[in-house]
């Protein structure tokens, strides 16, 4: 198989790094200990499909990006992928509500495709990683190639899990303002609360102690405002993959009840979200650290296609989600140039 690879930066690190090699499809009882160091993939609600480009992860220098691509054979689609229209956003948050009034879910993440015409550009693709890794400090940000997803780049503020040892650390993050003076309302507040029920429940579920008044914090990526708290919890690292299953995707990126959530959004998207709201990372020796893949584009041939989520419950109004995806994809798009 061609080469894959990951440039990336981690969250509130000096460090940029790659890791080179081939993709592999793990097996699905590999742990942190049958698996070399290298960097982890996993597309959207499917979190027993993971692949690691396997390779070694050193310090990167970002003058070196531009002919490092230039090197690459980079096999990338022509996009037919149009842009969601408001029309049709709108009906899938009015079906979502319908669903949850009826009582069979409590929340579901609605998505959206925004597809600009952009022809490829070596030097915009490395500018444009160079721009992110600059204003986004506490994301992990990352240019990620493989010959099966194709080229995609992303800052993501959302931790799925962090492993150091047997230290397992996981976020509740839902919930979003975009506005500076915008006051947290119910319907943010209860985006949050689903998220953080379902990590307490799978917690209980595979027998861990966790505290159960984990305070709320704010967070920000760029300009953007959500809820935050944050969970540890002492693990049996070789217990990770069945943990990931567990935990993939959260509420925040997919809905609660999980399941069914998931099942919604299958049946009911016009596209495929790929490797949006999937979950990547690096995985060392014995640490192991994956984001949600969240504010996160697909660079084809021919287009740019950004992707973005929001969090729908009955306090949800249509223009005010389609505003809140619009500010989402601008954390990306903004810095192209």
């Amino acid at each position: 198989m061609e080469e894959s690879f990951a440039i990336f930066r981690e969250a509130n690190d000096a460090h940029v790094k790659i890791c080179k090699g081939n993709l592999v499809l793990l097996q699905s009882n590999w742990n942190m200990n049958n698996i070399p160091s290298g960097y982890l993939i996993s597309p959207w609600a499917k979190a027993n499909e993971i692949y690691q480009i396997q390779g070694e992860i050193e310090t990167y220098e970002l003058e070196k990006l531009e002919s490092f691509l230039e090197g690459q054979n980079l096999n990338l689609e022509i996009s037919v992928q149009d842009s969601t229209a408001f029309e049709a956003f709108s009906n899938q948050v009015l079906l979502i509500q319908n669903e949850i009034s009826l009582g069979h879910l409590e929340k579901v993440v609605a998505s959206r495709i925004l597809a600009e015409e952009e022809g490829f550009n070596i030097s915009k693709i490395s500018n444009w990683l160079r721009n992110l890794i600059d204003e986004h400090q506490s994301a992990l940000v990352s240019l990620v190639y493989s010959p099966i997803f194709g080229l995609w780049i992303g800052a993501s503020p959302e931790t799925l899990i962090q492993l150091e040892e047997n230290e397992l650390t996981t976020m509740s993050l839902a919930g979003t303002l975009t506005k500076e003076n915008d006051q947290w309302s119910n319907k943010e507040k209860l985006e949050q609360s689903v998220t953080t029920k379902f990590i307490l429940e799978i917690f209980n579920k595979l027998g861990f102690l966790a505290p159960l008044d984990t305070e709320v914090i704010e967070s920000k990526s760029g300009k953007l405002r959500h809820l935050q708290s944050v969970f540890k919890v002492i693990i049996n690292p070789e217990l990770i993959s069945e943990i990931l299953i567990d935990f993939s995707p959260t509420p925040a990126v997919g809905g609660y009840p999980k399941e069914k959530a998931v099942q919604w959004i299958n049946e009911h998207e016009d596209f495929q979200r790929e490797l949006f709201a999937g979950f990547w990372g690096p995985k060392y020796n014995t640490t192991l650290s994956l984001n949600v893949n969240l504010r996160c584009a697909k660079i084809t041939q021919n287009k740019q296609l950004f992707y973005a989520g929001c969090g729908i419950n009955l306090g949800s109004e249509v223009r005010n989600e389609w505003n809140e995806t619009s500010a989402k994809m601008k954390v990306t798009s903004d810095f192209r140039d």
